[in-house]
């Protein structure tokens, strides 16, 4: 089955990718960059097929994140999708100075995080 990874420290969001997508995805899930960082690099099946993430958490960030991902040439193989409640400009516009497919802003609605993971997917599909 195919894996979308959810780096986020809260629980509230990863419950609701978890439930809006357990028929269709296996969710894994990251509650710190670091977390994620190890996931990412223990993907030797290439099943993560996207990536949503948070800016903001503990121990190592989303913008680690998403500099392990550039380094690493990751970003057509695991399109990611910010999601994050810190909406400030420069935030944002640093985050696409990467190349992810999209920024969320929360709170979100379900239909924004269909949307959102339905776009990081079909990205996958094309790379």
């Amino acid at each position: 089955m195919k894996k979308i990874l959810v780096a986020d420290d809260s629980k509230i969001i990863s419950n609701i990718v978890e439930r809006a997508f357990k028929d269709q995805y296996e969710i894994v899930i990251a509650y710190n960059g670091k977390e994620a960082i190890d996931i990412v690099k223990n993907n030797v099946d290439n099943s993560i097929v996207g990536c949503l993430l948070d800016l903001n958490m503990p121990e190592v960030d989303g913008f680690a994140v998403l500099d392990y991902f550039k380094e690493n040439n990751l970003f057509k193989r695991i399109p990611v999708c910010i999601i994050t409640g810190d909406v400030a400009k420069d935030r944002i516009d640093r985050a696409f100075n990467y190349d992810i497919v999209d920024v969320l802003a929360k709170p979100f609605t379900f239909e924004a995080v269909r949307n959102g993971v339905e776009k990081i997917v079909s990205l996958s599909e094309i790379n």
